[in-house]
This record gives structure tokens, C-alpha cells and sequence, in this order.
């Protein structure tokens, strides 16, 4: 008789040890299928990431050694940068290098406008500075979508659209002003700039919420974010073209973290910037944040399967060796009978295996059932909160479990049946008479 048909027969007579041999090869499997699955998912996630925030260059002024002599005015000693701004002859240079997949420039609170035909959420002191009321800060930019608070997440669009490059005279304001003032997209509303002294008309092209809440004890309108918002720069340069004939800084996209280096190297070729009191830097921290967090994640998932697996191996061999010294008889006897010691393993081996095979599968609805709140658990542990993963339990995950639940298999049935199967069958046999 073979091994193959003893080691059937006997997990048919032994009903009761299979049944407990399936429920814990099955709760092992579950773990095992889970980790990897969780493992592959933040894995995922990683290059989502990778792709979804890219690489940052930064292109700034350098204001070493070119900020000029300091003039005196009733405030103080006020100093001017007398170097070079950011052209938009260089950023048409910067886009059409290989791997900028976009870019923006966003320069904080630059323009104060009054409104003419709309008033801001009060505030504790009513300033009347201008003949229209006290004037409340925007921000210029590029392109609105790639602004701080939006990438954030703590800015969001929910009506219209964003701000973009080819823009004037359009402006993004929160969903707050819009409903204090009843605006909605495509209405026109005026303001007026105390600092170039005129009136100018702006297109609400976007509505965005997130400054719900945030009146506190403002003392003036521009210390209320929902007053605040967001205007293009082309107007910028149409109001104050005298002044401004730049950008002060720029913000270069760059689609794989990896090759950031790379496009790094192609814009500081660039001759368009050769001489020019710029500086040029590599920006991946955003991407370094949330990537730290997934890659410990990884970590920490596959330190939890070499836990699983080792744990896994001593149960399984305490488990068989308490079995299998209770079969010295047996073992005796097919010793006895010209079977050799490999063989004898090989049925022990056979008989795990063919229940492991159907604890395998039937581990795969249990997986699915605790694959994702395990994952949403290692993600709260490892992360700030911030990252989804989303865990699904695929078939191609079959293989690597059955790869490494034969090997652990392996190691126990040998650990623990060598005890038994090492000694000669005459002694077996006289110790069990």
C-alpha cells in the first residue's frame, strides 16, 4: 500500500484529529492570506501615491546678497529685492523639459480687494480704509487646484472649477461668502485694490468649502478665511504691471519621485536661467510623508507573517509530536516491514497536506471578511490616518499561501515525527510491549 492511500485512510478513521488539524490550519491560512493581502495592498498604495503626488523642484528668488540697501520709512528699515523674478519666458522653458508634467506658482495674500457690489462676514472691528469698505486678502495663482490647501485636502471644490493658467479676471471665493452674499458661479462681482487704486471686475469660476466654522474672534475681515480666496495672475500683472513683471516663486511638477533628479538636472541646463539670481531645489517631502508611512506599514505587515509563520510551526509541531508519539506503534510496524523512514514522513506529510489543501481554500471567505478592517487597523497603528488601503483578497494569492504553508508543513512534520521515526523499530516495539 502506498503512503499516498495510508495517509487517506487515515484521516478518514481519524475524524476527530482532522476536524481540529482543518480548523487550525485554517486559522492559520486566514492570517497568512490576510497579511499578504494587506502587505500587497499598502504596496499599491505606495505607487498610487507615487504617481498621484510626484516629485516637487522649486524655483525661488534668491535673496542672498540681492536684497539692496535698506530704506527707512515710519515702520522701519524696509529692504527690496533688486534680482531677478521668475519670467514667463522661463516657465515656458521649464514646461517643455522632459518629465514637468505641470506646474503653478502661488504667492500668498497679494491682492486686497473691497468689495464693491458684495459685502465680507463681519468682523469685530468694521475698518473703512477705502470708500467701499475694509478689503479682505486673495491669493494669486497659476492654477487653484495645485494651491496648498487644496492638495491638502483641507480646501475643496464644490461647485465650478479652478483657476487656470490662461485665466483673467476669475476668481474662487467659499461657499460661505457665496451664500452670505447669494453668488454662484458665473456672477461677476467687483473690487476694489487700494493699492493700485482701481476697480476690478472678477468671474466667480469656482466655489470651495472647508472655512465652515472658522469665524472665531476675527478682528478684521481678512482674519476670516471664508472671506479670503483666490485670484489669477494675469490680473495681477495687469494691475500692477509697473511693479510686478514676474513670479516669485514657482512650483515644478515632476510625475515619478524617482526621476525628480533627473529633471532636476535638465532644468538647471537650462539657459534661460544661466546668470539669474534664482534658485533652484528639490521638493519631495509630501510624497516622503505619506511613503514612510505605507513603506512601515510593509514593514510591519511582513514582520506580522514571519510572527504567523514561526508561531504557525512551533503549534503545528507540539500539535503532530503529541499525535505521533501516540502512533509509535504503527510507525514500529511499518518500519518493521521494509518501510523506510521516508516513506513514514511521507505519509505524515501527506496526511497534513490533504487537509491543508481544503483549509486553504476555505480560508479565502474568512479573509475576506477581516482583510479590510484589518488593514483599516494597521493603517490607524502606522499611519496619521490620511491613507485608505483598500485590501481585496485575489486568487493570485493562492500560490505564495500553498508555497509557504508546504514549507511550514514540511518543517513541522519532520521536527516532529523525527523523534519517533530515528529509533530503530525493535526498540519502538519494545518499549510499547
Amino acid at each position: 500500500m502506498s503512503f499516498i492511500k495510508r495517509a487517506g485512510l487515515y484521516c478518514f478513521r481519524q475524524r476527530f484529529k482532522t476536524v481540529i488539524l482543518f480548523l487550525l490550519l485554517t486559522l492559520i491560512a486566514t492570517f497568512m492570506l490576510t497579511g499578504i493581502a494587506v502587505r500587497d495592498a499598502a504596496k499599491g498604495a505606495t505607487a498610487d501615491v507615487q504617481t498621484a503626488i510626484g516629485g516637487k523642484i522649486m524655483l525661488d528668488l534668491d535673496t542672498d546678497g540681492h536684497m539692496g540697501g535698506g530704506q527707512q520709512s515710519q515702520w522701519g528699515t524696509v529692504y527690496g529685492y533688486n534680482g531677478d523674478l521668475i519670467t514667463q519666458e522661463i516657465v515656458d522653458a521649464i514646461k517643455k523639459v522632459d518629465g514637468v508634467v505641470d506646474y503653478n506658482s502661488e504667492d500668498t495674500a497679494s491682492y486686497y480687494g473691497a468689495g464693491v457690489d458684495f459685502k465680507y462676514l463681519p468682523a469685530a472691528f468694521g475698518l473703512n480704509y477705502t470708500k467701499y469698505g475694509e478689503a479682505s486678502s486673495y491669493n494669486a495663482t497659476l492654477s487653484s487646484e495645485k494651491c496648498s490647501k487644496f492638495q491638502s485636502g483641507k480646501y475643496k471644490l464644490v461647485d465650478g472649477r479652478h483657476i487656470a493658467p490662461d485665466d483673467k479676471h476669475a476668481c474662487l471665493i467659499s461657499k460661505e461668502l457665496a451664500d452670505y452674499n447669494k453668488l454662484s458661479v458665473g456672477d461677476k462681482i467687483k473690487m476694489y485694490s487700494l493699492d493700485s487704486d482701481a476697480i476690478s471686475e472678477f468671474e466667480i469660476v469656482g466655489i470651495f468649502d472647508g472655512t465652515e466654522g472658522t469665524l472665531g474672534n476675527a478682528l478684521t475681515v481678512d482674519e476670516i478665511p471664508s472671506n479670503c480666496g483666490y485670484v489669477d495672475y494675469a490680473t495681477m500683472f495687469e494691475l500692477f504691471k509697473e511693479e510686478l513683471n514676474g513670479y516669485q516663486q514657482l512650483t515644478i511638477y515632476v510625475e515619478d519621485p524617482f526621476s525628480v533628479q533627473n529633471v532636476y538636472d535638465r532644468i538647471s541646463a537650462l539657459p534661460e536661467l544661466k546668470g539669474k539670481t534664482l534658485k533652484l531645489s528639490i521638493d519631495t517631502d509630501e510624497y516622503d510623508v505619506v511613503s514612510t508611512h505605507l513603506e512601515s506599514l510593509q514593514k510591519l505587515v511582513n514582520t506580522t507573517i514571519v510572527i504567523i509563520s514561526v508561531v504557525s510551526v512551533v503549534i503545528l509541531t507540539l500539535l503532530l509530536t503529541i499525535w505521533i508519539r501516540g502512533r509509535k506503534k504503527e510507525i514500529g510496524i511499518l518500519l518493521s516491514i521494509g518501510k523506510s523512514k521516508v516513506n513514514v514522513i511521507l505519509q505524515i506529510f501527506t496526511e497534513t497536506f490533504i487537509v491543508a489543501v481544503i483549509s486553504f481554500a476555505a480560508s479565502i471567505p474568512f479573509s475576506h471578511l477581516i482583510a479590510e478592517k484589518a488593514g483599516a487597523f494597521l493603517v490607524s497603528r502606522v499611519t496619521t490616518g490620511t491613507t485608505n488601503l483598500t485590501v481585496q483578497i485575489n486568487a493570485v494569492y493562492l500560490l505564495p499561501l500553498y508555497l509557504i504553508g508546504i514549507l511550514l508543513i514540511a518543517v513541522a512534520v519532520i521536527v516532529s515525527s523525527w523523534t519517533v521515526v530515528r529509533s530503530k523499530p525493535k526498540d519502538i516495539l519494545t518499549k510499547m510491549s
